[in-house]
């Protein structure tokens, strides 16, 4: 609060200055110094410029030709760093960013080369000082280059494969009442090719479609989807076709016998009803291929007790396709009657 407490006083008092009739203000000496001073400045500033210094720039590095069956495996300086030799005039407009396009650096044409791997990988290393000339060619006459750091620029790659990926459908659905799915949501085709770095493919086991939303279907839907992946892969296809298959769900039912388990030889069992009614809801499709014998209701001997008069009706199966199902009644009366050991 000091600071700008005295700031505010000093331009109080120049404002004053001017403002007042002050003896430099009428004779003119004011202006003439500043006048002078700026002159000065100026051609100081000249002298200074016109002078040859010594400094460190960094210039920007573009790679091309870089191979196309291989990805580089660790990223390249996206500068060189060089210590030159230049005028004031030269250091302030690269300091201005009013000069210097990039360094273009041609891959295959670097010759230093060594193997870093046995597994289809390779790199190779090019030294800077070697490749003196091609730096040094496409920076500006005006600046003498002494030394290039890195020293030394590293190429590693990886190669680039090609595998198939079955596509998994990335989509959320809700139905109507009396609707429901026929089957899972798919894709045609339900599998695609995939170009791109190994390292990268080794990490996939699917690849997924760009999310979709569907509320409230009452009718099938086939969409052309786009794939979603690495910036660095490729498909073929690029694009699929993502299938919704929405049916009506309708309702059945069904008499049903009741199938009597463990009794004894010596005794017969008889229920009241035999039979149950079983009710169900299944898709529009699957209707004609639920049938009585998809349901096996039962009731066991060895579930009476005489602390109940009747017996419980177990489900012991039913088809898969069917969405619900409900059978009455739950449990049923019963006699025994001791068989005649003449039958």
């Amino acid at each position: 609060m000091a600071v700008i407490r005295e700031i505010r006083t000093r331009i109080y008092k120049i404002r004053r200055f001017f403002r007042d009739e002050h003896p430099l203000r009428r004779d003119g000496k004011l202006f003439v110094f500043l006048i002078c001073f700026i002159i000065s400045s100026f051609f100081w500033t000249l002298n200074n410029l016109s002078k040859n210094y010594t400094a460190r720039i960094s210039f920007p590095v573009k790679y091309i030709d870089l191979p196309t069956d291989q990805k580089l495996s660790q990223p390249l300086p996206p500068k060189l760093e060089c210590m030159v030799s230049a005028y004031g005039f030269t250091l302030l407009r690269h300091k201005l960013k009013l000069s210097f396009s990039p360094i273009l650096i041609n891959v295959s044409e670097l010759k230093t080369r060594h193997k870093v791997s046995k597994n289809n990988h390779y790199g190779f290393s090019a030294s800077t000082e070697a490749n003196r000339n091609m730096i040094v060619n496409q920076i500006s006459n005006e600046i003498q280059v002494l030394n290039i750091y890195p020293d030394s620029l590293y190429f590693n790659f990886d190669p680039i494969v090609q595998r198939k990926f079955p596509v998994k459908p990335k989509v959320n659905v809700t139905l109507l009442n009396q609707y429901m799915l026929k089957q899972s949501p798919y894709t045609t085709p339900d599998s695609v090719m995939v170009k791109g770095p190994e390292d990268v493919l080794d990490t996939l086991k699917f690849i997924s479609t760009r999310e979709q939303e569907y509320k409230d279907l009452s009718h099938s839907v086939q969409r052309n989807v786009s794939l979603t992946g690495d910036d660095e892969l490729q498909f073929t296809p690029r694009r699929v076709v993502l299938n919704i298959p929405v049916e009506q769900i309708t309702e059945g039912t069904r008499e049903i016998p009741l199938v009597i388990k463990d009794v004894p030889d010596s005794i017969e069992l008889k229920a009241f009803p035999s039979s149950i009614k079983v009710s169900y809801k299944v898709g529009l499709s699957q209707y004609d291929q639920v049938n009585a014998a998809s349901f096996h209701p039962s009731i066991d001997y060895d579930s009476i007790s005489t602390s109940r008069q009747k017996l419980p009706v177990t489900m012991e199966k039913y088809p898969q396709n069917v969405i619900s199902y409900d059978y009455y009644p739950k449990e049923v009366e019963f006699i025994l009657e001791k068989k005649n050991s003449n039958q």
